[in-house]
């Protein structure tokens, strides 16, 4: 089995539920060719840097996965079926240097779910902070009144 990374660009237009019905469909489509998705990643909503199909924005979205080589012309093949698509590209990392590298690439995409519960208390500790400030400002207005 080889390596291999597709971004996926879908529709704006849709509803949250429609994009995780849309992702769903995208990554039952890997699977059912005999494809092992190994990691995700929602990137969310993102400007494009020009319009595709009239479409300033799209819902971007990556999947890692391992998959045998004769099957990723008929999943890219389903995607182009998929209207609901802007825009796909299929990165295939074939030698030890771009495996190793599509290793990494998994191994930050899982951990993003931790960093974000452990970047958690930090953000609240500073509002906390910034709290008495703002209280205190109103005081200096009445005094300077």
């Amino acid at each position: 089995m080889r390596h291999y990374e597709n971004l996926i660009i879908v529709k704006p237009t849709l509803t949250a539920e429609e994009i995780k019905a849309q992702l769903s469909v995208i990554e039952d489509i890997i699977t059912s060719n005999g494809g092992d998705i190994v990691a995700r990643d929602e990137m969310g909503m993102r400007k494009l840097a020009y319009p595709i199909n009239k479409n300033e924005r799209g819902f971007m979205h990556v999947i890692y996965f391992k998959m045998e080589p004769a099957s990723i012309a008929e999943v890219e093949r389903r995607y182009r079926i998929n209207e609901e698509l802007l825009r796909f590209v299929t990165i295939k990392y074939d030698s030890k240097r771009e495996v190793t590298a599509w290793n990494k690439l998994v191994e930050k995409t899982t951990q993003k779910p931790e960093a974000k519960k452990e970047e958690a208390p930090t953000t609240e500790a500073p509002k906390s902070e910034e709290a008495p400030v703002t209280e205190a400002a109103p005081a200096t207005e009445t005094a300077a009144e």
